[in-house]
């Protein structure tokens, strides 16, 4: 090995405390003295509070496992001629175009350019800086580091951002649903922590109905898999535990010497939520501050809005449970409107009395929902599918609702477009995953357009005889055909 490459001292500078996060670097090299001398040069580097984690290779095989091993590594160190004079060139073509590995930056070191020309290598290999080791001083070593080290900082932040961004689209399409919000939050929480930087860890609670308690809703960084579900409490750390019931009681914040904590206050709800940000690296700016305070008033406004949502989602409900039991108390056979009285008829056929009572009083329910269904035709599957969305976002109050009734006519109408042989939407639902009760509300209703177009009873048989397996049951349709008459008579 060259005693060009064996660093001078340099000045020395009181190493820090190892962080519990370091940056990944691979060391790539057939010379036993280069991966010491490396790790002793740069052994006192820091940067965003993190020091540096060496993971070492001594020829282009162990160099591609240690890449699949490691795909998280900031910066591989990469000599060229090693069990071959291309060995580290394949390595190079081998994290990019096998491993995928796009992120990495690849320095290579090489004793002998002539061997790997520079702007050959440049030109023809996806690396991103080329020194010869008679030219690598300690100083070079450590500025080619520090740049890379910001360079793949930058790329990583760059990436995080897309899949927050991604998150926050995803959800965006149906916001106003309790797991897209999640999503959405979440999609918010990761965006946040890269736009900071340097922050180990971002955590998002909001508070129950009585304020005494914050769950952790979104989670970033260490142990986010772990700490989403947990009580707020239970998962920060001391410094900030201690400043956390001041900054709920006064709907403030507090910034600490490496953490956050923001109250993000609700506008329909006595207690809001708590934003934790944890292990920052560095001061934050008041372009910072500004950030975080856009954050914590526009989160909030968002899931405010779910939350209304979700009132006005239990108020109907109740509206149509309580329509449901004053059908209920007056319920009469003989005064029942025709559709409904026909949808009680066709219910005593197939079912108990009590039940077809209850489909009876869907109807009402089921009838009303009648202009949302326009939308669909039979020639256009996408018409039914976007028909369908339209059905369960309109009608998502009903699955609240607690009535049997109720509960009938939402499935129903959920199931309008399932057929019997599982061709239908939304689900592809097949046989008996179909309700009974809503394929007696859904004969009643095409029973009804039959009358419309004063179709014969003959013509009605043959109609209903083609769908028989396709859109209902054999046996119910069976059941059907053998009082047709007296249903069409009727009615």
């Amino acid at each position: 090995m060259s005693n060009q490459f064996m660093f001078a001292d340099e000045p020395g500078q009181q190493t820090p405390t190892i962080p519990t996060e370091n940056w990944k670097i691979l060391i790539v090299d057939d010379e036993p003295e280069v991966h010491a001398v490396t790790k002793l040069a740069l052994s006192d580097f820091n940067f965003l509070g993190r020091g540096l984690e060496f993971h070492s290779a001594f020829s282009g095989k162990e160099a591609e496992q240690l890449i699949d091993q490691h795909p998280d590594a900031a910066i591989l160190l990469l000599d060229v001629v090693m069990e071959t004079d291309d060995a580290g060139l394949k390595v190079a073509s081998y994290i990019r175009e096998q491993a995928q590995n796009h992120y990495t930056r690849i320095i290579l070191r090489t004793g002998q350019p002539g061997q790997a020309p520079e702007r050959t290598v440049i030109v023809n290999y996806d690396i991103n800086d080329y020194k010869s080791k008679t030219e690598l001083t300690a100083q070079k070593l450590f500025t080619a580091v520090m740049s890379s080290l910001r360079s793949y900082r930058d790329i990583m932040s760059i990436d995080q951002s897309r899949h927050g961004l991604e998150k926050i689209i995803a959800a965006s399409s149906n916001l106003y649903a309790l797991q897209p919000m999640n999503s959405f939050v979440d999609g918010l929480v990761q965006q946040l922590s890269w736009v900071i930087g340097g922050a180990r860890q971002t955590l998002y609670a909001t508070a129950d109905n009585e304020g005494r308690s914050y769950q952790v809703v979104a989670a970033y960084g260490e142990d986010s898999s772990v700490a989403v579900g947990q009580t707020l409490r239970s998962v920060l750390p001391a410094t900030a535990l201690s400043e956390l019931d001041q900054v709920i009681a006064n709907h403030g914040s507090y910034y600490g010497d490496d953490f956050v904590l923001l109250y993000c206050r609700s506008h329909c709800r006595p207690y809001g939520s708590v934003l934790f940000i944890g292990g920052i690296s560095r001061k934050l700016s008041d372009d910072d501050h500004h950030v975080l305070q856009l954050f914590s008033e526009n989160v909030q406004l968002a899931q405010d809005n779910v939350v209304c949502l979700e009132d006005s989602d239990q108020f109907l409900a109740r509206l149509g449970d309580q329509l449901m039991e004053l059908r209920e108390t007056v319920f009469s056979a003989d005064d029942l409107p025709q559709q409904a009285a026909l949808a009680y008829q066709v219910g005593q056929y197939v079912v108990t009395e009590p039940e077809a009572k209850n489909i009876a009083l869907a109807w009402f329910l089921y009838e009303p929902a009648g202009p949302l269904l326009e939308c669909a035709t039979d020639a256009v599957a996408a018409n039914e599918t976007t028909c369908q969305q339209r059905v369960a976002r309109s009608l998502r109050a009903l699955a609240h609702g607690q009535h049997v009734a109720t509960q009938m006519a939402h499935r129903a109408l959920i199931e309008r477009l399932e057929r019997w042989d599982g061709m239908g939407l939304p689900e592809g639902k097949q046989g008996n995953a179909i309700a009974l009760s809503s394929q007696v509300l859904l004969l009643v209703e095409q029973l009804s357009d039959f009358r419309q177009q004063q179709l014969s009873g003959s013509e009605i048989k043959t109609r209903l005889e083609d769908e028989k397996g396709r859109y209902y049951s054999p046996d119910f349709l069976d059941t059907i055909m053998a009082r047709i008459d007296t249903l069409t008579s009727s009615n």
